[in-house]
Formats: structure tokens, sequence, C-alpha cells
């Protein structure tokens, strides 16, 4: 057993974020166009039927999957805060330099807000968050309110 505390979990990091889509190509150019994302690999998972892209901006990459009889569960995607009940993912968390521009950003470009610029926690922990072409919520943090939260 090793106690090198660059082995094992003590390795552990981030990979991707990976969530199934109901059209690859939909989703690809939708975070592409809104949040600036590039495709960086795209492959076929025969095994489970699955074809996917890994799509990444800055540190952040996720892995889209389409499958061909995906299905919708609606109560995961219930409007805040009912998106809470069903246990399960819930969102992407994301992060920028400056909240109110990105949320201008956001409005200029039409996405569905699920809420813009609010006080989740009572201490100025603002965020805004909004729905992706299939429903999925993204929220988005400015950098410097994270720090509070952890």
């Amino acid at each position: 057993m090793s106690t090198n505390s660059e082995n094992g979990l003590q390795s552990l990091k981030l990979h991707n974020l990976a969530f199934t889509v109901s059209n690859l190509e939909n989703a690809i150019q939708w975070y592409g166009d809104i949040l600036g994302f590039k495709v960086v690999n795209r492959t076929t998972f025969p095994a489970i039927g699955a074809t996917l892209a890994f799509i990444q901006k800055a540190d952040v990459r996720l892995e889209m999957l389409q499958v061909s009889d995906g299905f919708r569960i609606d109560e995961l995607f219930a409007d805040a805060p009912n998106h809470l009940l069903p246990h399960g993912n819930k969102s992407l968390v994301l992060q920028v330099n400056d909240l109110h521009s990105a949320t201008l950003e956001l409005e200029e470009k039409g996405v569905t807000f699920a809420w813009k610029e609010v006080d989740l926690s009572g201490n100025g922990n603002f965020s805004t968050m909004i729905r992706d072409m299939d429903g999925n919520f993204i929220n988005i943090f400015q950098s410097d309110l994270v720090e509070k939260l952890g």
C-alpha cells in the first residue's frame, strides 16, 4: 500500500462533467454560441450506444452524450427551487469575473433564465441561473463571491 500523496485517491481531480443531450449537434452549437465552448474531441462508445463530444473552455471540460433511446424525466427539470426535490445532479456551476456583465451578455443572446443575479445565501453570493437547449440548469457565480461559499 502506497503512502505517496501523489498516488491513488490523493491525486483525485476533476476530469470532466458528463451529461446526456437530446441532440448532440444542437448542444455543440448552443454551448459554443452562448458560452464559447469549443469541440476538442468527438467519438462514439459502441458498447453503450452513445455518440459524444468533449467541449472545453479554459479549464472546464464537458462531455455531452447522445443516445438513441434517451428520454426526459420531467421532475429533474422542474422550476427552481423544486428542481432540488429529486435526488441527483442539479446543475453545471461556472464562475465569471463579472456576473452583471455576463448576465447582460446572456440576455442579449436570448437564453432562458431561471433567475438573474439572485443572492442565494443572503450573504452577497449572487448567481445567475440559465437553462441550456434541453432545459439543464447552468448556475453562474462571480469568482470573487465563490470564495465566500467555500
